[in-house]
């Protein structure tokens, strides 16, 4: 079942525009379409704060498919898009980025979510973080360091300090660090290996004990706020 989520209150698209393109992306991959929802919060708030966007989290069922026109219709914070993505993957629900034709599932790599993460901070989706910066609007200038991205984030990973990876790539320390910190590769990488543990893994030779459930979408205790 495939669920469309159009996101209202936002300069970036109005949500005519969104539902025409996610509803031609859905005819275009055979997508049958359930139904659709509007989400009206303020995707700039922490998802804490927003009690309706957990609300329509917590009314998805396992193994669902959800359409958006773009990712900022879920949250215009990174980590918070990172909690969004793992609460995702863990109950193998397929999440379907149309204006990028990008794909976030548990069936496919956790790096593809990863992806996602990357092009949303590099194009600057939350302008706070870049002021701190010191960065420009729009996405980053081009690094003699870029080849190396993969590498260096599988390195930080494994837990490999800067000045180790500097002298394995054969690299400047202070130009790596300054590159690490610009792009935000120590929190990517961290992201990466939350991402990668929420991706279930088929274990049939021995049970796997069943993963905490996602804090954001947890039920509230009787009684409690949302």
């Amino acid at each position: 079942m495939a669920i469309i989520l159009l996101k209202n209150m936002t300069k970036k698209v109005n949500i005519i525009e969104q539902q025409q393109h996610v509803l031609k992306y859905a005819a275009t991959h055979g997508i049958p379409i359930h139904s659709t929802e509007i989400e009206t919060s303020d995707a700039s708030l922490v998802l804490e704060d927003r009690k309706e966007f957990k609300g329509f989290l917590r009314s998805l069922n396992n193994n669902e498919t959800l359409l958006v026109y773009d990712v900022w219709a879920l949250s215009t914070h990174v980590d918070e898009l990172a909690k969004v993505f793992e609460c995702l993957l863990k109950r193998d629900i397929t999440l379907h980025v149309c204006h990028t034709e990008e794909i976030v599932s548990s069936s496919l790599s956790a790096l593809n979510a990863l992806s996602v993460l990357v092009r949303i901070r590099e194009e600057g989706i939350h302008p706070k973080e870049q002021a701190s910066q010191g960065r420009p609007k729009g996405r980053m200038s081009q690094s003699k360091f870029d080849t190396y991205r993969a590498k260096v984030i599988e390195y930080l990973e494994e837990g490999i300090s800067v000045s180790e990876i500097a002298k394995l790539l054969h690299v400047s320390r202070s130009s790596l660090k300054d590159y690490i910190n610009s792009r935000g590769l120590k929190e990517l990488a961290k992201t990466k290996k939350k991402l990668l543990y929420a991706t279930p893994t088929k274990q049939p030779t021995k049970e796997k004990k069943p993963e905490k459930e996602c804090e954001l979408i947890a039920q509230p205790p009787l009684g409690g706020n949302a």
